[in-house]
């Protein structure tokens, strides 16, 4: 009797270790991808300021297709709905602060930049001036 478990242990090792080493290679069929093209070059990294950067660029578009392609003109909150800014549409109040019914592109700029990802840890990690 001594002699089948160890027969049988041996057996369970043997399959085990079978199995450990292929789940090891099991992966070893899925393709590598291409080599990147020649003459590319890896984008830049990027950083806080670069992401604020094309994040306002891409608020003064939305902000000039919203406003009929002025700029420097006036947003109401129906032409922010109308353009599908639901955003600024939703928040409009908070950000015509004055109460005027219309914002300009600084407005919403210096709203969505109280709300960056960024600000709010910032002010999450700054030492507590009230101490």
């Amino acid at each position: 009797m001594k002699n089948v478990n160890v027969l049988v242990t041996g057996i369970v090792v043997a399959v085990v270790v079978a199995l450990g080493h292929g789940a090891v290679f099991a992966y070893d069929d899925l393709p590598v991808p291409p080599p990147p093209p020649e003459g590319w070059v890896p984008p830049p990294r990027q950083s806080e300021n670069s992401v604020t950067r094309n994040v306002e660029s891409q608020i003064r578009q939305r902000f000039t297709a919203a406003t009929g392609g002025n700029p420097n003109g006036l947003l109401s909150q129906q032409q922010a709905k109308a353009a599908g800014w639901g955003f600024v549409s939703d928040h409009f109040s908070e950000i015509d602060r004055a109460g005027t019914g219309y914002v300009r592109l600084d407005d919403v700029l210096q709203f969505m930049s109280e709300r960056t990802p960024q600000r709010i840890m910032r002010m999450k990690n700054a030492p507590n001036l009230n101490q």
